[in-house]
């Protein structure tokens, strides 16, 4: 028969490891939430220095000034067509940074940075005649032409249609239909920004053995796309500016 001292030495040595257990588990568990507060002040802290430092922008003469100098015409046709005169104000500080002459070397000009081609089209659909010349034509037209984009993705949640827009306005709206072809192959959402951000990348000629199990002819729809690292950008910043613009204005 066991003896009652083993009997108790083990139930003492059970006790003790099951304690030990439960220390190992809230030690564990400290540290982790310590990490997720370290990482949350962090993230903090450096959005603290973003907010700063886009308040120091927009304060500054040259912005504000021009911020103020089309207001009007930004808020009018944002209204007109949908969109917060925010998003807008976020997106001309992307492309020109408030610069009339602004001029990209693929030739896309003015303050919301139309290509020739978009030119010809929206002047022919609005009737205007100096949208590359003139900075408020330029202005009404490219809120037109984003409101184009946003018609394109009718099923997406009201941020993700305004991600996909913005990547549309940057980067063709086919590029991003083919991206979420991918996305769908992989059977994943192809109307969410954070999905089709990351297939964006995979719309190179080197991902070919993707290609051919996604299209019949063996290759993007709309032709391979090497620009995505811009694009990705493109609508991160805007996001992150009108994100914080929202909490200025």
């Amino acid at each position: 028969m066991i003896s009652k001292s083993l009997i108790f030495r083990g139930i003492f040595f059970f006790i003790i490891s099951v304690y030990s257990c439960q220390q190992s588990v809230q030690e564990k568990s400290g540290i982790a939430e310590t990490d997720t507060l370290s990482r949350h002040i962090e993230q903090t802290s450096e959005r603290k220095k973003r907010l700063l430092q886009i308040k120091k922008q927009i304060e500054s003469a040259r912005y504000s000034k021009s911020i103020l100098k089309y207001s009007p015409v930004i808020k009018k046709y944002a209204k007109r067509y949908g969109f917060d005169w925010r998003l807008i104000v976020a997106q001309i500080m992307q492309e020109s940074r408030f610069r009339e002459q602004a001029r990209s070397p693929v030739g896309a000009r003015g303050l919301m940075q139309l290509m020739p081609r978009t030119e010809r089209e929206i002047s022919r659909e609005l009737d205007f005649q100096y949208i590359l010349k003139n900075p408020r034509e330029n202005i009404a037209a490219g809120i037109y032409h984003m409101k184009k984009q946003y018609n394109l993705f009718p099923h997406s949640t009201f941020n993700n249609r305004i991600k996909l827009s913005l990547a549309a306005y940057n980067c063709g709206a086919g590029h991003v239909f083919d991206a979420g072809d991918i996305a769908r192959f992989y059977k994943y959402p192809s109307d969410q920004w954070n999905y089709i951000k990351v297939y964006l990348i995979m719309l190179r000629n080197q991902d070919w053995k993707v290609h051919l199990q996604v299209w019949p002819q063996g290759k993007p729809k709309h032709g391979y796309f090497y620009g995505f690292d811009e694009t990705i950008t493109y609508v991160d910043n805007i996001w992150e500016m009108y994100d914080i613009y929202r909490e200025i204005f």
